[in-house]
């Protein structure tokens, strides 16, 4: 049976994003979005801290300087993550090399981390997902 594509279809098909790409695309948004969830949830006992640290104990204020440490952090993680999977989403190269990097440090997450690190790695550094890059 003769397909209904004609080859300038076809090519048109397959000059779309990877299904791949976009997949890791997504969990880096994913990722991303939960972390900044995650500092707007921290956002409430650092307020919590820094009142009871003005009205009542001044020791308290020690504790809402961690919490705001800590969501400095998780936020700063969120926009990374992010940014990189808008990297991807674009096929950029820097987007390619900085989901290498963050699926390098995500090895050591013992086991998730490293089954889902490690396939990152494997799919991103194929040579046909590398040409898609360039």
């Amino acid at each position: 049976m003769e397909s209904e594509f004609t080859s300038e279809t076809k090519s048109a098909l397959r000059s779309g994003r990877d299904d791949g790409v976009t997949l890791i695309a997504g969990l880096h948004f994913l990722t991303g979005g939960l972390l900044l969830l995650g500092t707007f949830v921290l956002s409430i006992p650092t307020a919590i801290t820094g009142i009871v640290g003005i009205v009542e104990d001044s020791d308290a204020l020690i504790a809402t300087f961690i919490l705001g440490i800590i969501a400095t952090v998780i936020l700063l993680l969120s926009i990374l993550y992010l940014t990189v999977g808008f990297g991807l989403w674009k096929e950029r190269s820097w987007g390619r090399i900085a989901a290498i990097a963050l699926s390098a440090i995500s090895l050591f997450f013992v086991p998730v981390g490293t089954v889902v690190g490690g396939l990152i790695i494997w799919y991103l550094l194929k040579e046909e997902v590398a040409e898609r890059f360039e």
